[in-house]
């Protein structure tokens, strides 16, 4: 009796038999590239050359995760330089203001130490006074003090700084008084040549910078870097106390006065503090007993 086979079990062990055949194809391979490991250096040159083609592709994969990587670190990088800066910053504003506040308080010492320095050997007695506001304008150059007629001071009681001749107190009130300062252009001021005695007068010009003497006859002997001092005429100030240093000198010819420019010796557009000079009163002398 015949056997016959159907078409389903056909299929069926047609499929099988490829599926073995494949796997013994891949078992065969396998076999032959351990051998070849074993025999020769194949198997790496192989992966090293399959690494190096595919490589490129490695390196595009890869670069979105590095790119945004990168990104995040050159954030955080900027933000740390950022708030970096900004301590920095906030640290040396505040040692610049140390160091002005330092600077202000040796300026002020210098002051005082000056102050001190013109009152040695004088034969006056001197208030300390502190400027509470300055009037520059060109017309008028003025200064507001601290202390007024609660404190004894009068009117043109004269004044000065550690360097030279400021000023005479025109206006006194309670508790201040205002000062006109010699650089006024209505302030005049009794001076001499320091180097040769000649007597003149010291006009302000509205420049606390400037003065002049325009009544210098024309012959004077006089120079640039002259000292000039108060000459103590006019019983407003005290003589000898500087004024000015000698900056220029005009003579022209068919004129009777030279012309002759003033650096003042006093800061009259700086500095805080000022005294005022008050003379010592003198005692009467010892009655005479008669016999």
């Amino acid at each position: 009796m015949a056997h016959t086979e159907s078409p389903g079990s056909s299929r069926w062990f047609g499929a099988e038999g490829s599926r073995t055949a494949r796997l013994m194809m891949y078992m065969l391979l396998a076999i032959i590239l351990m051998f070849m490991d074993q025999r020769g250096d194949y198997v790496p040159r192989i992966r090293g050359a399959m690494e190096l083609a595919f490589e490129p592709v490695f390196h595009v994969a890869a670069w979105p995760a590095q790119a945004l990587q990168a990104l995040v670190s050159h954030t955080r990088s900027r933000e740390a330089l950022i708030t970096e800066n900004q301590r920095l910053h906030e640290q040396l504003l505040e040692t610049s203001a140390a160091v002005q506040t330092q600077a202000a308080l040796v300026q002020e010492n210098q002051r005082l130490r000056d102050l001190l320095e013109a009152t040695r050997g004088r034969a006056y007695d001197f208030q300390f006074a502190e400027m509470q506001r300055v009037d520059l304008d060109p017309f008028s150059h003025k200064i507001w003090i601290n202390r007024g007629a609660d404190e004894s001071v009068v009117t043109g009681q004269a004044v000065i700084d550690g360097l030279g001749v400021v000023g005479q107190v025109e206006d006194v009130h309670r508790h201040f008084a205002v000062v006109r300062l010699i650089s006024d252009p209505d302030h005049a001021l009794p001076v001499q040549i320091n180097r040769t005695g000649l007597r003149t007068i010291a006009y302000g010009r509205g420049e606390t910078s400037h003065l002049v003497m325009p009544n210098v006859p024309l012959q004077a002997d006089v120079s640039i870097g002259d000292m000039i001092v108060t000459s103590g005429l006019g019983d407003r100030f005290p003589p000898g106390f500087p004024v000015g240093e000698v900056s220029l000198v005009e003579r022209l010819s068919g004129e009777t006065f030279a012309m002759v420019h003033l650096k003042p010796s006093a800061a009259l557009d700086r500095g805080r503090e000022v005294l005022l000079i008050q003379p010592r009163p003198t005692e009467p002398p010892p009655a005479v007993e008669e016999p």
